[in-house]
């Protein structure tokens, strides 16, 4: 059995990492603080991970759930739901703590009187080995403290920047925001952190506490190749209710740069200016949200009415909006429909089925 009444509960989530996770969960036994539970879930790996993890289950504070292969969403959940800490310390099986991570952690949050806080990170390759010079990965995470207003803002104009595995928070705070979304892979921390800025100040503590692995597979979820389609679907469905719940205090001083009228009130005004805002930039993604919403919000005469009045925006100008956002693609895909190029292809795969070529 793991330790009773542990302060921290490690989750450590892995899916196929035989050749990382003996290295991950040594990182977690060897720390400096140890009043802790390190609770294992296995999420359905076909490699070797099941039997390296066993190896180790002598250690009692150690607990190992192995599941069906469900994704990192259901395999964290499982493991925030299992836990007895008062915190929770997320990891991953192909990452490696230092020895003071979950101690600095831990006091920071005790003697500020906080209940989130995320660290730095060095990036290592396969091998273990620190990453020197250049490289994508490092574009990412390491950031100065933001005030929430910064970070709502930051986290909108330019996405995530905060790394999940050295995430240390209350497990109530968790529990409250409906744990991380079940039918998400690729962004469901994002979807997290966004979450959680709406009602908690978040702190990054400008100390490297973990080794994040940069895998030359390009087995990270994270990776910019990798995902890319998926992950411009979850960010599509994130950002249409990115701003549900946000207080209009907080909203007002994320974008106070953006505003149309920063005296308006909450409400339809507020609406409004949540559409608008999406508008108020060159990305054809967000102005596509931003069409979408007034093309809903308009069809209320009582909205209508106010956006006319207070916006100088009506009909006609939503109808100048919509002539121009391809939302579909559908001007692209003619294109290629009607050039040589697919006219060409077409016949090849005709002639193909004909001739009964494989």
């Amino acid at each position: 059995m793991a330790v009773s009444t542990p302060l921290v509960s490690v989750v450590m989530t892995t899916y196929n990492h035989e050749k990382y996770i003996a290295e991950a969960i040594k990182s977690v036994l060897e720390q400096t603080f140890t009043d802790f539970e390190l609770i294992i879930i296995n999420d359905g790996s076909s490699d070797n991970t099941d039997k390296i993890i066993k190896l180790f289950l002598s250690d009692k504070r150690i607990v190992y759930i192995h599941q069906d292969n469900q994704g990192p969403s259901v395999a964290v959940n499982n493991g925030i739901l299992t836990a007895k800490g008062k915190y929770i310390a997320l990891m991953s099986g192909d990452d490696i703590c230092y020895p003071e991570r979950l101690e600095k952690q831990y006091q920071y949050l005790e003697t500020s009187g906080q209940k989130i806080a995320f660290s730095w990170v060095d990036f290592i390759d396969d091998n273990s080995h620190l990453i020197l010079g250049n490289h994508f990965a490092k574009n990412f995470f390491n950031y100065q403290n933001k005030t929430r207003a910064e970070m709502l803002n930051t986290l909108f104009f330019k996405g995530n920047y905060l790394c999940s595995v050295t995430a240390f928070i209350e497990k109530d705070v968790l529990l409250k925001a409906g744990l991380f979304h079940l039918s998400s892979i690729q962004l469901q921390d994002f979807d997290m952190w966004i979450k959680l800025v709406k009602h908690y100040e978040i702190f990054i503590l400008t100390e490297k506490l973990i080794k994040y692995r940069v895998r030359s597979d390009g087995q990270n979820l994270s990776h910019p190749d990798s995902n890319s389609i998926r992950t411009y679907f979850e960010k599509y469905q994130i950002y249409k209710n990115v701003f549900d719940k946000v207080p209009i205090d907080l909203f007002k001083e994320a974008f106070a740069q953006n505003l149309q009228r920063d005296d308006f009130q909450d409400g339809i005004e507020y609406e409004l200016e949540k559409a608008f805002l999406y508008l108020n930039t060159d990305l054809t993604f967000f102005r596509s949200i931003g069409v979408e919403k007034l093309f809903h919000l308009l069809q209320d005469n009582n909205i209508l009415s106010v956006a006319k009045e207070k916006y100088a925006f009506g009909l006609p100008q939503l109808y100048e909006i919509t002539k121009n956002i391809d939302l579909t693609n559908s001007l692209a895909i003619t294109s290629i429909e009607s050039s040589k190029f697919w006219k060409f292809y077409r016949l090849l795969v005709k002639l193909k089925l004909k001739l009964g070529w494989q």
